[in-house]
């Protein structure tokens, strides 16, 4: 992995997702299908992931062979209340993560993101690992909203693509 790299995914990815927080609150309440997240569901789970995968990220980086616990998005959602949270305080969290991130890896020595976590639904975990997916957990969602603005069905990319 190349730091330069990852540091221009998790910035473009956040420049792409930082707009929608300012939607109106019916488009807030739209999803892209039947029985799919809403705009705000997804915005308030892209919040939380950042925490996540900061905790993570800092846990492998100072902790290396650190247990890394999974995270289930369905009770999240439920237990959380998604639907109530407070927008604006979903955007600076989102943000201010990143934002913090990116900080990191541009800080510290590009060796150190080689150091693993232990994930009992990932054989290897390294720190690029969590850092990586980030920025493309974040561009997978970054469709779902996509698709909800513009009023469209939204289908997973083929994993040829």
């Amino acid at each position: 992995m190349n730091k330069a790299t990852v540091l221009r995914d998790l910035d473009r990815t956040r420049e792409l997702v930082v707009p929608f927080f300012d939607s109106d609150a019916e488009l807030l309440r739209r999803s892209y299908g039947t029985g799919k997240w809403t705009l705000r569901q997804i915005l308030a789970h892209l919040a939380d992931s950042e925490v996540v995968s900061q905790a993570r990220t800092r846990f492998i980086l100072s902790e290396p062979g650190t247990s890394i616990v999974p995270f289930d998005q369905d009770k999240w959602t439920r237990t959380l209340l998604y639907e109530q949270r407070s927008v604006p305080l979903m955007r600076r969290l989102f943000i201010t993560t990143r934002e913090s991130l990116i900080e990191l890896v541009d800080l510290l020595p590009e060796v150190l993101f080689g150091r693993e976590g232990r994930h009992p639904e990932h054989p290897s975990y390294r720190a690029w690992d969590v850092v990586t997916r980030t920025a493309t957990h974040t561009k997978h969602h970054y469709g779902q909203l996509v698709a909800i603005r513009d009023g469209v069905p939204w289908l997973p990319p083929s994993p040829s693509a």
